[in-house]
């Protein structure tokens, strides 16, 4: 019965270990108007990346009938060890620059912000 107890004990307390870990990464983003592309197109397509939970501008930075420039918030999730910073500069801000119309005019990096 005491092992029995034991082992309930240690069931109760144990931790949950995260599937995914999220992160928040802040780019002025430079996106091209005197194309028939719209933001609502491109930011489709930034939410349509694998690993983006979110896209959302965070202010306007500059506007001109040629170029429109935003301060976006993009969030992402990993699975636990996954190299964060490899996928960041590998795979996420090359398929950003891979969007028409898009282009990253200043990246102020990322960071992990919790565990989903």
């Amino acid at each position: 019965m005491k092992e029995e107890f034991k082992n309930w004990r240690e069931f109760l307390t144990e931790e949950e270990t995260p599937s995914h870990h999220r992160y928040e990464a802040v780019c002025y983003l430079s996106i091209d108007q005197s194309t028939s592309i719209d933001r609502t197109e491109i930011m489709n397509e930034m939410r349509a990346i694998q690993q983006i939970t979110t896209v959302y501008r965070e202010r306007e930075i500059s506007t001109s009938p040629i170029t429109f420039v935003g301060e976006y918030v993009i969030r992402f999730i990993l699975d636990p060890g996954t190299d964060a910073t490899r996928y960041y500069n590998r795979e996420l801000k090359p398929k950003l620059n891979k969007i028409p119309g898009l282009k990253i005019q200043r990246d102020l990096g990322f960071e992990r912000v919790g565990d989903y």
